[in-house]
């Protein structure tokens, strides 16, 4: 059996049942208080605290002990090949102590996704189709590694206060953008966050002129599915702008619209959203 599996932060919410992927929830420190995401930890819960406290949470990768006893717990036997998803390699140590469980677990292949959300789990779902078609561990890592540098994964930014907060921009930039009311675009670069273009005005009004910047920087699309994402408190007008100005451009087979996990929200805040794509034409 080769099993496909992920950390929480891939955001494939209902997918990962339909699709046979088992994952990993990730830690978020809350008030100091240790938490897994999506078990014992909401989105609704961060803002509530940091709300009251005006502390913001923190996200903490799994030790190579628990993914080693994670692998070993999603193998039936020795024979089993798992090939496992992670947030890039350049935002988090949760990659690098999962190749070293790796390294401990017969037959385990880790993908370093280069990305987050569902960025990540664009991958995780080709990775899927792959094991559908029959290929093997081996085979499918090949054919993901090579897909990576394809993933295009954006978001823009309601408000800056979670990631000034999280120490992600300075409190004179947190100012200016607050004041005059820009939203920054954050693009994922060789697997690191970088800040791309601010746009002004509410969401809703933004929204068409984001997804048509992302379809010009990125042109080549995989129309075989694509995702909005989001985090909790992003207004329902939004999201469906967001939609309709996607399928108004392109005709994706897929459309998914997924929340994002703690994890992601812990660095983000309310009324985050973004389109998530991958960029090849479907090549393989």
């Amino acid at each position: 059996m080769v099993y496909i599996t992920s950390d929480s932060t891939a955001d494939l919410g209902e997918l990962f049942a339909t699709r046979n992927v088992t994952t990993l929830p990730l830690a978020v420190i809350l008030n100091g208080n240790y938490h897994e995401d999506g078990v014992d930890v909401t989105p609704s819960l961060i803002y509530e605290t940091v709300e009251k406290t005006g502390n913001l949470p923190k996200t903490s990768a799994r030790s190579v002990e628990e993914y080693k006893e994670f692998f070993l717990s999603v193998k039936k036997t020795e024979e089993d090949a798992i090939v496992h998803f992670s947030i890039s390699s350049g935002i988090s140590v949760t990659c690098r102590n999962a190749i070293l469980a790796a390294e401990e677990v017969k037959n385990v292949y880790i993908v370093d996704g280069q990305s987050l959300s569902s960025g990540t789990g664009l991958l995780v779902l080709y990775g899927c189709d792959l094991r559908d078609e029959g290929k093997s561990a081996a085979e499918i890592k090949e054919l993901c590694d090579k897909r990576v540098p394809f993933v295009e994964a954006s978001f823009f930014v309601d408000k800056m206060d979670y990631l000034y907060k999280g120490g992600r921009c300075s409190g004179l930039a947190s100012f200016f953008a607050t004041a005059l009311k820009l939203k920054p675009s954050l693009l994922l670069k060789e697997g690191k966050i970088v800040v791309g273009k601010k746009y002004r005005g509410t969401g809703e009004k933004i929204a068409a002129q984001y997804v048509d910047n992302i379809f010009e920087m990125y042109p080549n699309p995989d129309f075989k599915r694509i995702f909005v994402t989001y985090t909790e408190g992003t207004p329902r007008e939004v999201i469906d702008k967001i939609k309709n100005r996607v399928n108004e451009v392109h005709k994706f087979e897929n459309v998914y619209e997924t929340t994002a996990s703690s994890t992601i929200t812990c660095h983000c805040g309310p009324g985050t959203i973004g389109i998530l794509f991958i960029n090849d034409g479907g090549e393989r």
